[in-house]
């Protein structure tokens, strides 16, 4: 059986001001998306306080870019800035959300506005990152062309305008429909959380929940995920991370420690972790239904990786 479970979270800039992060830890804020560059180039103002502020109080975030960028030359030199930006903070693994709203890339066509974004999403993949799209409900139907892109979308649609409290649960009958796989539901620009003196953008992500069949004569120090876990995913617990990369290093294609010393067993799904996922779906071809390995420990993954271990 299948449960659909959410989690609450927020997007900022400089436009929330300086935000008091562990009072938005005890508000029951679950992930931040985090503006990253401005227009004008410059770093977004608050960008730091608030890296520092989630960091400190151990709140999952992705950061997110509003693009202006009407030709290939702009586009890689927004995409570009964003990646220096992450790159000078240590941040190696995040979801960067490329914001389309701005109304002089609207007047482009579908055709020119795929092959832009396509131009950012290259090269913000290419230094690590995973790449998602942002928009609302009326960009999505009628001015992007989804399926033109297969990453994950993160779509706005505000049932009200009225303020609402990051508890209030949103009418699910405006939940946004769409074909690609939806990250979340930006519901509401007029949120209000403890710790942030201004309105904020409120969000929920979902997770489809599995009720798992404990295996017989089986045993791991760690709880096994009750759904499907993925590089990029925000908010995922480090204690499935940590059962997949047990599992991945017991049968032998995840190192227990990297060169430099550092233990594998981190609870963070960054490149390595998903290099070895891939590695054990390429020698188990019934964890995946797509043409190549999907990258994703759901479970049919789950089942193999427990069935190599217990045949060790």
């Amino acid at each position: 059986m299948t449960v659909q479970r959410t989690r609450r979270g927020i997007d900022v800039s400089d436009n929330q001001k300086v935000i008091d992060w562990g009072k938005v830890k005890a508000a029951g804020v679950a992930f931040a998306v985090l503006r990253s560059v401005r227009g004008s180039g410059k770093t977004d103002y608050q960008f730091h306080n608030n890296l520092a502020g989630v960091r400190a109080q151990g709140i999952p975030f992705d950061v997110y870019k509003y693009s202006y960028g009407t030709t290939p030359e702009k586009q890689k030199t927004e995409a570009q800035q964003v990646v220096d930006l992450l790159k000078s903070c240590g941040v190696e693994d995040c979801t960067v959300w490329w914001d389309m709203e701005d109304k002089t890339l609207r007047q482009l066509g579908k055709e020119k506005l795929t092959a832009l974004i396509k131009v950012a999403k290259v090269i913000i993949e290419a230094a690590g990152y995973e790449f998602g799209i942002y928009c609302n409900v009326d960009w999505y139907k009628n001015v992007l062309d989804p399926t033109a892109f297969s990453c994950r979308f993160w779509v706005a649609r505000y049932p009200s305008k009225k303020e609402m409290q990051l508890e209030d649960t949103p009418n699910d009958k405006y939940k946004p429909q769409i074909t690609q796989e939806l990250f979340g539901w930006q519901y509401s620009s007029t949120g209000r959380v403890d710790g942030i003196s201004t309105s904020v953008d409120l969000d929920l992500i979902y997770e489809d929940l599995e009720q798992n069949e404990a295996p017989k004569d089986y045993s791991t120090p760690y709880a096994e995920p009750t759904y499907t876990l993925y590089r990029g995913r925000l908010a995922q617990k480090v204690e499935y991370v940590k059962w997949l990369q047990w599992h991945l290093i017991k049968v032998g294609v995840l190192k227990s420690h990297t060169a430099e010393g550092k233990s594998n067993l981190d609870g963070s799904f960054g490149k390595r972790t998903e290099a070895a996922l891939v590695a054990f779906q390429t020698a188990h071809k019934e964890t995946y239904s797509t043409k190549e390995p999907d990258k994703k420990c759901g479970k049919k993954t789950r089942a193999a990786l427990i069935a190599a271990v217990k045949a060790l």
